[in-house]
């Protein structure tokens, strides 16, 4: 198994290494650090003894390299080739000085248990390490008091992914905890209570009118908004809640316009692009992806100068599934970001756009979706 070509994914934090190997088509094997690593195939078991490498997914013609983003790829991809073995032209990869690369790439994954739709606690994963935030008493309370709906309540709890967040783990949780406690106020408990013993859930998409963001109490604006199903005909509401004084307001209705996923929602991503506060940008930056259009290149192209280095790689990720010749000079401007991950996705950007290569975005989307067929089945 020889490597044909490396390539970026949707996320900085795994690597699509292209080989001259194929699985048939009914196969696919996702190997992980903490499974038996002895009995893996080589040079699958090979690939493990790399600092940095947290997870394999080999599927088709290539595997899906997962890192720690505590190790920078400048470091991992040099081994991962000595493993496998490559005639690729590796340019890109060579810097003058050996980088340290940040105590953190910014992706934080966030997950929520819940029992019966009440949250219970807050889980954070940042790489390799785990963090768990606990919710105020009450939460506690309306958990154990409906648990006398259910036969087994321990079998029943479940941890629902939310969307990953971006930078310290620390206040993110904080964060994360403040927007649970304001959406889900005592009456709210009370109601998912009942709910349980009927085993009944939430109903969704309560309108939210323009005068409802008007309350002074940001706690009650944000639950009005979290419990919204947005389409097109919400956006008033939510070109007036982009700019609420609240960030976790904005980053909530930017994530709702992507959810929409159609380019009349562009304009007011574009407006998310230039919030102050980085969550809010590169939300809209993987808005701005999911909804696809080219029509959004200029400001995606504008967005590789953005101070925050997450929010430079989310552009340049954009260039590189449908960039096309016009972000070349742009793409060629910002070829030496001083950021390692950013450096790589733009220089990435330019061998495909530069060489005629059709985007991969796609592609990866459809994986993802195939995945989560596969797992839901």
């Amino acid at each position: 198994m020889r490597i044909v070509s490396i390539e970026p994914t949707p996320s900085p934090n795994s690597m699509k290494i292209n080989v001259d190997e194929s699985l048939p088509m009914s196969e696919a094997y996702n190997y992980t650090k903490d499974g038996e690593v002895s009995t893996f195939p080589s040079p699958i078991k090979e690939l493990f003894d790399i600092d940095g490498v947290k997870g394999i997914y080999h599927v088709m013609d290539f595997l899906a390299l997962e890192r720690h983003p505590k190790v920078s790829w400048e470091e991992i991809l040099p081994e991962v080739r000595h493993v496998l073995g490559s005639d690729e032209d590796t340019q890109h990869e060579k810097t003058e000085e050996k980088e340290v690369p940040e105590e953190n790439f910014g992706e934080i994954q966030v997950f929520i248990q819940k029992f019966r739709n009440i949250p219970m606690q807050i889980k954070l994963i940042d790489g390799e390490e785990e963090t768990r935030v606990g919710l105020p008493e009450r939460f506690m309370n309306a958990a154990m008091e409906a648990s006398a709906a259910s036969e087994n309540m321990i079998m029943e709890r479940k941890w629902v992914e939310e969307t990953a967040r971006y930078g310290d783990p620390e206040e993110i949780g904080e964060q994360v905890k403040e927007e649970i406690s304001a959406s889900y106020d005592e009456e709210r408990l009370r109601q998912l209570v009942t709910l349980a013993f009927r085993d009944e859930k939430e109903e969704r998409g309560t309108p939210v009118t323009l005068e409802t963001l008007d309350d002074p109490d940001w706690k009650v604006r944000y639950q009005a908004l979290d419990q919204m199903d947005p389409t097109l005909d919400d956006l008033p509401v939510l070109h007036k809640a982009l700019h609420d004084q609240k960030a976790s307001i904005r980053r909530l209705a930017t994530a709702y316009l992507g959810m929409i996923e159609e380019e009349e929602v562009l304009p007011y991503l574009y407006e998310a692009l230039n919030d102050k506060t980085v969550t809010v940008r590169r939300t809209a930056g993987d808005c701005i992806s999911d909804v696809g259009s080219t029509k959004a290149m200029p400001y995606m192209i504008e967005s590789l100068k953005d101070p925050s280095k997450i929010v430079r790689w989310r552009a340049a990720m954009y260039l590189y599934e449908v960039g096309d010749e016009t972000a070349l000079p742009a793409l060629r401007e910002a070829k030496d970001d001083p950021e390692f991950e950013v450096r790589l996705q733009i220089r990435m950007a330019l061998e495909r756009i530069e060489g005629g290569k059709e985007a991969e975005g796609s592609v990866w989307h459809q994986m993802t979706q195939a995945t989560k067929a596969k797992e839901n089945n």
